[in-house]
């Protein structure tokens, strides 16, 4: 069993490859003049079950490019079975085209990685179950459920579902967990866009409120989230999210926001600059290493 790295993830690669007790396999990944990539496997993988560790987080086009080629160098090899580790599989909430005329993004990418020469993949808390249709490779999706609850705090929580479109995700949360939900109502201008809270459905008045959801982007709607349910009496509101894009000024917003705590995976590596005090990081290392090991038998 071999684990390789692409540039995206570097610290994630290097802590999985730690807890399977293997070193990272020795690549190089250099940049021409004009951004081409070019992909170097310094070492023999014939007959070999190998591993490429690579997040599809920005630059997302750079680094999906850059896992293929890895893949495809690979399997040139002679690897007898390469699994892409995708922990965060970008493109993913382009799963349908919303307007006629839009290219079903996560449907061409899932045919990238195939024809590259991957085998199998192995991700974590994909944004919509239609990624899946979108593969004719095995893929084994990660939990991240217990992980973020591990972090939390306080323990008898109240599970707050942000929007209509993340439902089922806090379903399958607040299960998982065995904590009460509760939904909030929306509505939506027409005009501009604008979502507002409207109302909720359940009492969370002197509890403390967890809401659950598997990116977080902007981090807009978190803050209004967060603020609408204080106003409803919650005691604490911590939000937490697998995938941390911390998109444009995220960061900032969420800071200086009502949310108590933000509590994200290590799926994208977060740069200092996007770092602030309420951000709490916890790795997927573990869980990725033991589907590794599972995947290698």
């Amino acid at each position: 069993m071999k684990l390789f790295s692409g540039t995206s993830n570097q610290p994630l690669s290097e802590s999985v490859a730690g807890k399977l007790g293997i070193p990272l396999g020795h690549v190089e990944i250099t940049r021409f003049i004009d951004n081409e990539c070019r992909v170097f496997v310094k070492e023999s993988v014939s007959g070999e079950d190998v591993f490429v560790l690579q997040s599809l987080s920005e630059v997302a086009d750079q680094n999906l490019v850059e896992l293929c080629l890895l893949g495809s160098a690979l399997k040139d090899l002679g690897a007898r079975r390469v699994t892409g580790v995708i922990p965060w599989m970008g493109y993913s909430k382009q799963d349908k085209a919303f307007r006629k005329g839009e290219a079903i993004s996560m449907q061409l990418v899932a045919k990238f990685i195939e024809v590259a020469g991957f085998d199998a993949v192995i991700t974590s808390e994909l944004h919509s179950p239609n990624v899946l249709e979108y593969f004719h490779i095995p893929v084994t999706e990660v939990s991240t459920h217990q992980l973020l609850y591990a972090a939390l705090r306080k323990k008898d929580v109240v599970v707050v579902s942000p929007d209509k479109g993340g439902k089922s995700r806090s379903e399958l949360f607040a299960r998982a967990i065995g904590a009460r939900i509760v939904y909030l109502e929306k509505s939506r201008d027409t005009q501009n866009g604008t979502v507002s809270v409207t109302g909720i459905d359940g009492d969370v008045h002197g509890a403390p409120v967890v809401i659950f959801d598997d990116i977080i982007n902007t981090g807009e709607t978190a803050v209004k989230t967060s603020r609408f349910v204080k106003s409803k009496g919650a005691t604490s509101v911590d939000f937490l999210a697998t995938h941390a894009v911390l998109a444009g000024e995220a960061s900032a917003l969420l800071s200086e926001s009502d949310i108590d705590m933000v509590i994200v995976t290590d799926t994208i590596h977060i740069p200092k600059r996007k770092m602030f005090d309420t951000l709490t990081v916890i790795s997927i290392a573990d869980e990725l290493a033991t589907q590794i090991t599972d995947a290698s038998h």
